[in-house]
């Protein structure tokens, strides 16, 4: 497959809609290095469903809160009450206020989960197949059958237990802060205004029943076409990297004579031809520094084809086992836009080649999934509205999962935003390294990235000139 402090024992009852909160150790394998965490179980009632997460609520250790923020996990999947959830490039701009952090429903230890074991198959390099879809109409129907119902696991559903949860801890005012999918229910407290928000950022911007296949199929050809300029263009990648290919497609089409055999966990083997290679390429831009780390893996396969392999088969087994833990939420989130014209888009030609069979078994996933099931309001279409609180929105051009085109489209819904774009990073760019070797360009809009952040969070602070100039608009 191809394509996330000890407590006591008190049991105390919120205010908000019935909800409980039960203390609890933390899970983290280290202690946050700014924050202390009090950890927490969270139950509340969904029209009968009960709901069950963990939370953790990080107090700054060497400074006085001046105010609080909730992290929205993204994926969706990503659960950061987990051994390893935390990082300390998440917790850094927030170093002088309380975090809240949680397990979205459904995801790792919450109660319910749609869970769809497909055993070995989702290990296979051909995962989507007859054998596959087979294993999800099965777990469908147990869904329809025995529950859980897949209408309890939206990005509505999660900003309503924010509201829940903040309620229960007592909290009166906060701001949200979320990336990728966690932005969709973020804009939807945006739009709902609860008394208790303070302000939002939102790093790139997923909008609730926008279907953008289209403008993925774009960004993915953008981010390729960059790494094509840079690498073949400009001959930024050297001239052992490059070899004789005078462009990045005649580079690629090597490994349609020798494909290259990766090895996956349980040593399966994955084969990747010219168009598989573009499209792991393309999937770096999920990283903030992704083209960076493109022109890395593209030198590697020239150079150090061994430790290019290995690094390839660590990110593509670590991304098939989010995909093994949370398939089903998945599904949920981006079937919900599924038509069937789809099938007709991914079958127009695109610049850069691409494997459209992986994409059509994607997409038969995601018709099953769907069924006849109504499609999702477009959030878009509601009446426009003035943000209620600051808004900052943060997009990289070359992000091929959350295409830059979605944010602009905010602009049909809210006004007042503030919103940056920059032109050589890709996704998640508030958790992004802070220099890129060799390229100043780039680690000046990965610092300017972080620089909007902290501006918007400190009044007293101005983003500098160079960074004012990724402001959308200016």
């Amino acid at each position: 497959m191809r394509g996330w402090l000890l407590a006591g024992l008190l049991l105390w009852a919120g205010s908000a809609q019935g909800a409980v909160l039960k203390d609890q150790d933390c899970p983290y394998a280290e202690a946050p290095s700014t924050h202390i965490a009090a950890c927490s179980r969270f139950f509340r009632d969904d029209e009968g469903t009960g709901i069950a997460f963990d939370i953790a609520v990080l107090t700054p250790i060497q400074e006085k809160s001046v105010g609080t923020v909730v992290y929205i996990p993204g994926g969706p999947g990503e659960a950061p009450v987990s051994e390893d959830g935390l990082f300390d490039d998440l917790l850094m701009p927030f170093s002088d206020r309380k975090i809240i952090v949680f397990n979205p429903r459904g995801t790792l230890g919450t109660l319910p989960r749609m869970e769809c074991d497909f055993g070995a198959l989702i290990w296979k390099d051909d995962f989507g197949g007859p054998k596959s879809q087979d294993v999800l109409e099965s777990c469908i129907e147990r869904f329809q059958r025995d529950g859980p119902d897949p209408a309890h696991f939206t990005s509505l559903e999660i900003a309503e237990d924010i509201d829940a949860m903040l309620g229960a801890l007592g909290i009166v005012r906060a701001g949200v802060y979320g990336i990728s999918y966690g932005t969709e229910a973020a804009l939807h407290l945006l739009a709902q205004a609860p008394r208790w928000l303070d302000f939002a950022i939102l790093d790139s911007v997923s909008v609730p029943g926008l279907s953008g296949i289209e403008d993925e199929i774009t960004a993915r050809d953008r981010f390729l076409e960059a790494l094509d300029i840079q690498c073949f263009e400009q001959k930024r990648c050297p001239a052992i990297a490059r070899g004789t290919a005078r462009t990045l497609s005649d580079w690629a089409a090597r490994f349609d004579e020798e494909p290259l055999a990766l090895y996956i966990r349980d040593n399966e083997k994955w084969t990747f031809t010219g168009a598989d290679i573009l499209d792991y390429l393309a999937q770096l831009g999920a990283y903030p520094d992704g083209l960076a780390i493109a022109k890395t893996t593209l030198r590697m396969l020239e150079t150090s084809r061994l430790r290019a392999m290995g690094w390839m088969s660590a990110d593509l087994s670590a991304n098939t086992e989010f995909a093994e833990q949370s398939l089903p939420l998945m599904l949920q989130a981006y079937a919900d836009t599924f038509d069937p014209s789809d099938f007709q888009t991914i079958a127009k030609p695109t610049r850069y080649a691409r494997n459209s069979e992986n994409a059509v078994r994607e997409l038969e996933f995601q018709r099953l999934w769907r069924g006849t099931r109504q499609r999702e309001n477009a959030f878009l279409d509601d009446h426009a509205q003035m943000v209620p609180v600051p808004v900052l929105v943060l997009s990289g051009t070359l992000d091929p999962f959350t295409p830059v085109e979605w944010a602009e489209a905010l602009e049909v819904r809210f006004s007042g935003l503030e919103r940056y774009v920059f032109p050589l990073l890709g996704h998640a760019l508030s958790v992004g390294p802070v220099t890129v070797e060799g390229d100043e360009t780039m680690t000046m809009q990965l610092r300017c990235a972080r620089e909007a952040v902290y501006a918007f969070l400190d009044p007293t602070l101005i983003a500098g000139r160079d960074c004012r100039q990724y402001e959308a608009g200016e």
